[in-house]
């Protein structure tokens, strides 16, 4: 039989080990420092000059836009080393964009809408 005591103790060992590993073992290397000080969102539009460029943190974002009047939006957010991080069209008015890196990035609607806007939160 077991002890409900020792069994609540391990539990609460392999909690304090999860924690531990999930958020104590550092950064992944010197991109981790200068990444935090950039911003965790950024909102582009079409009235926005062309190859305007925000930065952002790495992380996984929430996108949402609106393209009033336009069918089968493309959005594509690009880094300034032209490496896409998303280039598709939305499944819905909201989506996620996972992995993204550090860094400076070019965010435009490249379907042929007029009037759009961008919206990128860290999720």
């Amino acid at each position: 039989m077991s002890d409900p005591r020792r069994t609540t103790s391990i539990a609460m060992l392999i909690v304090v080990l999860l924690l531990a590993a999930c958020g104590g073992g550092g950064g992944g290397g010197g991109a981790g420092g200068e990444g935090s000080d950039l911003p965790d969102a950024a909102k582009a539009s079409s009235e926005d000059p062309e190859g305007t460029t925000y930065d952002l943190q790495e992380g996984r974002y929430r996108l949402s836009y609106q393209a009033p009047g336009c069918e089968g939006v493309v959005i594509t957010i690009t880094g300034a080393d032209g490496t896409a991080v998303y280039d598709q069209t939305p499944r819905g008015f909201s989506s996620f964009v996972n992995d993204v890196p550090a860094g400076t990035y070019t965010i435009a609607v490249t379907s042929d809408c007029d009037e759009w806007t961008i919206d990128l939160n860290k999720f």
